[in-house]
C-alpha cells in the first residue's frame, strides 16, 4: 500500500515492508516460523507509539496507536483494517501501569473507555469511567456531541463493593450541574407526591388518583427487565390491586407482599424495578422494560399495567406469574424476550420454557403478544425455533418488525420488515413498527430503541385498543381479526398475515360484525349512528339527536374526499341542497340518509328507525336507488319545491377526537376524564338498544355531571371544538334519556 493514498487517513506516515520508517522511528519486528512479519511495532522517543499486526499470510489484520499523557497514563487507540471503515477508530482507552509493549498486567488500571459504534462510519457512543480501586467496575458515563463537548455525564451508584454488582441507580447531569434524569431501584412508589413534583395541580392529582383506583380497568401485563414506575409517562398507569395495598402484608395470602401492580422475583419486593443488567454496555443505561412499557400503554386511559421483573427464566417464576394472571383476568401479556430451543438443557432454559408454555395453555381467555427475535432467521426453520415466539397454541400473537418508528407514514407499497426481524409464513403473525421507536427511557425522558421487542407491545397497545371496544371477543378471536384485516404488503411480508396491523381495519370489521349479530331491541338507532360508530365518533349506537350528524361530519374531525378517493369506513351522506347547491338548513331535512363505505362498491347501513330494520351490507347502488325512490314524495310532505329538493352525494373521512387532537397537544387530563365517561353512557345506551340491558346506575345523575364538568372545561380554556363536540354528544344523550 502506497503511503501517499493514506495522508488523508494517517497522521504518521509509515511505509511497510521496509525494515526502517523516517528517521525518527525505530521498527521492530515479530516473525512467524515461516518468516512471514507477525508483528511491527513503531517507537518514537523510546516509546511505543504504534503496532500492527499481521496474519500468517502477511495479511494485515490487527492496528493500534499510543499517545501518553502528562499524568503517566497511556492512551490506546484500536483503528479498523477493514475495508469500508478503514482507518477510524474502532476503540480507545486510557490505562495505567502497562509493560514496555503497552500489555496490561496485574496492576494495571483502566481509566477511561471510548464506545463506538459496531458499522461505518464508526461514530462515538459515550465515554465510560472506571473506578480506580477495588471492585474496578464502571462509575459513570460521559456524552459528547460531535465536537467533543461534553453534553452530560451519568455517575453509577451501588448498594456494594461486589464486583458483579449491577448499578442500583444513577443520577445524568449536565456540565452546568442541571439534573437531566434520576433512578433508584428503591425509590419508594408515591403517587401523590411524583405528581405534585411533576408540577401537576391538586384537581389533576385527585383525578388521577380515581383513575388510578378505579377497579375495572383492562388489565395488560408485562414480564420483563423492570420497570422505572415513577417515570412521568408511567407513574398513573400502574394497576391498584385491591387484594393487595401498599401496607408491607401479603393481604392476598399468594406468598407476594404488597404487590399492588406487580412483583420482582430478584428482590423479593412487591414493585418491580427497572433492571440495571446491560448499564455498562449500552449507550445509555438501558430501559428495556420500561420502553416496553411505555410503547405497551401509551396514551390508553381505561387500562393499567401490571409488571413482573427478575429472573423470568424460572419456571417456580413463571407457574406463581401464570397463577397471578388467572386470578386477576389480565387480558393481555407482553413477552419481549426470547429463547432457544436448548433441547440439551445446556442453558438450563428447559423448564423455564415448558412454563411459559403451561402458563399460555392455563391462560386461554389471556392475549400473549410475542416478539418473533431479531436474528433475521426464517423460524419456520426447527433449527431456528426460539421460544415463546414458536409456541403454537391459538392464544398466540407472534409480532416481526416493521422498518418503521409508527404507522404514520407506512403505506403497503413503502412497508419493509426490518433487516434485523425473524419472520415466518407459519410462525410468525404480523408485523408492527420496530424500528427506532421512541418511548420512556429509565430515569426520565424518552430515548429509541429498535428491535421486536419493540414492535410487541406497539401491537399489544392496538389489540388493547380493539378489545376494549369489542370486550365480547375472544384472545383467539383478537388475534385472528388483526391477521384477517393487516395490510398486505408489495412484495407480501414473509408473515402469516403477509403484512401489517390495521387498526382501523379491524375495528371497523369487529364493529361489522358485532351490528350484523345485534339487531336492535328497540325503536331509536339508526343509519347515521352506526356511521359515526364505525368511524369512531361516537362508542355507541343510540337514537340520534337533532343535527349531530350534519354537526359531526362539518366538524375538523371529518374532511371531504371525491369518490375516486373513497377508502372502507369513510361516510357516504344522502343530504339535500337547493337548486344553488346549497344544504337545506334543518337537520331532518339536509340528512337523508348516511352508511359506511366498504370495498368494492359495498356500504353497511341501517334503512331506518324501527328494530325490524337490520344492520346490513349492500351495494352503493342499492342504498342510493332506494332512498332516491322516494325523494318527490318526501320533499312534497315536507313542503319543499322539487327544483330546491335535490338528493346530493357527499363523501367525507373521519377520525376519533383522540387522534385530532393528538396533533395540537392532545387532550388534558380533564377531556379526556370527560370523554371517557361520554363513552361508557353511550356504551350502556347501546346495550340497552340492541339487548334490552337495564342501566342500573343513576344516568341522569351521571349526564348531569358530564354538564356540568364540560362548563367547567370551557372556563380553564379548552379548545372552542373539543366543548362544542362534548355538547353535542351530551345533548343527544340528554334526549334520549329524556325520552
Amino acid at each position: 500500500m502506497k503511503c501517499s493514498a493514506l495522508r488523508a487517513i494517517f497522521t504518521l506516515c509509515l511505509i511497510l515492508g521496509n525494515t526502517t520508517a523516517r528517521a525518527e522511528f525505530e521498527v521492530r519486528k515479530e516473525k512467524f516460523d515461516n518468516g512471514v512479519v507477525s508483528k511491527e511495532y513503531y517507537f518514537k522517543d523510546k516509546q511505543l507509539v504504534e503496532e500492527r499486526h499481521f496474519d500468517i499470510s502477511g495479511r494485515f489484520s490487527g492496528w493500534s496507536r499510543y499517545s501518553y499523557l502528562e499524568n503517566g497514563h497511556t492512551v490506546r487507540i484500536n483503528l479498523s483494517v477493514e475495508k469500508e471503515d478503514y482507518g477510524q477508530i474502532t476503540s480507545k482507552q486510557e490505562l495505567s501501569n502497562l509493560d514496555s509493549k503497552n500489555r496490561e498486567t496485574e496492576s494495571s488500571i483502566l481509566f477511561r473507555k471510548w464506545i463506538y459504534s459496531d458499522e461505518a462510519p464508526r461514530k462515538l457512543l459515550f465515554i465510560e469511567r472506571y473506578e480506580t480501586q477495588a471492585p474496578f467496575r464502571v462509575n459513570g458515563k460521559d456524552y459528547e456531541n460531535e465536537k467533543g463537548e461534553l453534553l452530560s455525564s451519568i455517575t453509577f451508584s451501588y448498594a456494594s463493593n461486589d464486583r458483579h454488582e449491577k448499578p442500583t441507580g444513577f443520577i445524568e447531569v449536565t456540565p452546568d450541574g442541571k439534573v437531566k434524569t434520576r433512578f433508584s431501584m428503591y425509590e419508594p412508589y408515591d403517587l401523590v407526591q411524583r405528581l405534585r413534583s411533576l408540577g401537576k395541580s391538586e384537581e389533576e392529582i385527585r383525578l388521577h388518583k380515581r383513575h388510578r383506583e378505579n377497579p375495572n380497568k383492562f388489565l395488560i401485563g408485562i414480564i420483563d427487565s423492570g420497570f422505572d414506575y415513577n417515570h412521568e409517562a408511567l407513574v398513573t398507569k400502574w394497576w391498584n390491586n385491591p387484594d393487595d395495598p401498599m401496607d408491607g402484608k401479603d393481604n392476598d395470602g399468594n406468598g407476594w407482599v404488597d404487590d399492588n401492580f406487580g412483583w420482582e422475583q430478584v428482590k423479593n419486593v412487591g414493585l418491580p424495578t427497572e433492571s440495571s443488567t446491560a448499564f455498562q454496555r449500552d449507550d445509555r443505561p438501558l430501559s428495556h422494560g420500561t420502553h416496553v412499557a411505555h410503547i405497551a400503554i401509551g396514551d390508553l386511559m381505561n387500562a393499567a399495567l401490571v409488571g413482573f421483573a427478575g429472573d423470568y427464566t424460572q419456571a417456580s417464576y413463571i407457574d406463581k406469574i401464570s397463577a397471578f394472571i388467572k386470578k386477576h383476568k389480565i387480558r393481555i401479556v407482553n413477552l419481549s424476550i426470547g429463547f432457544p430451543p436448548d433441547t440439551k438443557d445446556l442453558l438450563g432454559l428447559r423448564d423455564g420454557i415448558k412454563a411459559y408454555r403451561r402458563m399460555i395453555d392455563e391462560n386461554p381467555e389471556t392475549l400473549f403478544v410475542v416478539a418473533a427475535g431479531n436474528e433475521s432467521l426464517n423460524i419456520d426453520d426447527r433449527k431456528n425455533r426460539q421460544y415463546p415466539a414458536s409456541f403454537e397454541q391459538p392464544n398466540v400473537l407472534k409480532v416481526g418488525a416493521l422498518d418503521a418508528p409508527d404507522f404514520s407514514k407506512v403505506t403497503p407499497a413503502n412497508a419493509k420488515i426490518a433487516e434485523f426481524s425473524n419472520y415466518g409464513h407459519k410462525t410468525v403473525d404480523i408485523l408492527a413498527p420496530g424500528t427506532k421507536v421512541v418511548a420512556a427511557s429509565i430515569g426520565g425522558g424518552l430515548i429509541s430503541h429498535s428491535g421486536t421487542s419493540m414492535a410487541t407491545p406497539f401491537m399489544v397497545h392496538e389489540a388493547a385498543k380493539v378489545w376494549m371496544e369489542l370486550p365480547h371477543l375472544t384472545a383467539v378471536q383478537i388475534r385472528q381479526l388483526f391477521i384477517e384485516t393487516a395490510q398486505v404488503m408489495t412484495p407480501e411480508a414473509p408473515v402469516l398475515s403477509k403484512g401489517y396491523a390495521d387498526t382501523k381495519a379491524a375495528l371497523l370489521k369487529g364493529r361489522i360484525d358485532f351490528l350484523k349479530k345485534s339487531p336492535a331491541r328497540e325503536e331509536g338507532p339508526n343509519c347515521w349512528n352506526s356511521s359515526t360508530l364505525l368511524a369512531g365518533l361516537s362508542q355507541g349506537v343510540h337514537h340520534t339527536f337533532g343535527s349531530e350528524f350534519a354537526f359531526l361530519i362539518e366538524s375538523p374531525l371529518c374532511k371531504p374526499v371525491t369518490f375516486d378517493q373513497l377508502e372502507a369506513g369513510d361516510i357516504v351522506a344522502f343530504r339535500r341542497v337547493d337548486q344553488k347547491g346549497r344544504l337545506l338548513p334543518a337537520a331532518f331535512l339536509s340528512e337523508v340518509h348516511g352508511y359506511t363505505y366498504l370495498k368494492e362498491k359495498k356500504g353497511f347501513t341501517k334503512n331506518g328507525v324501527m328494530p325490524t330494520a337490520t344492520y346490513q351490507e349492500q351495494t352503493t347502488e342499492e342504498i342510493l336507488n332506494f332512498y332516491r325512490s322516494s325523494e318527490g314524495r318526501n320533499c312534497k310532505i315536507n313542503g319543499l319545491d322539487r327544483k330546491d329538493c335535490i338528493l346530493k352525494e357527499f363523501a367525507y373521512r373521519c377520525t376519533d377526537i383522540e387522534t385530532y387532537m393528538s396533533t395540537q397537544g392532545g387532550l388534558n387530563i380533564f377531556e379526556k376524564d370527560v370523554l371517557l365517561r361520554l363513552s361508557s353512557l353511550e356504551k350502556h345506551l347501546q346495550a340497552y338498544y340492541l339487548h334490552g340491558q337495564e342501566i342500573k346506575f343513576d344516568k341522569d345523575s351521571m349526564l348531569k355531571k358530564i354538564q356540568s364538568d364540560i362548563t367547567v372545561l370551557k372556563s380553564q380554556g379548552s379548545k372552542e371544538f373539543v366543548t362544542d363536540y362534548f355538547e353535542m354528544r351530551a345533548h343527544s344523550l340528554d334526549y334520549i334519556l329524556k325520552k
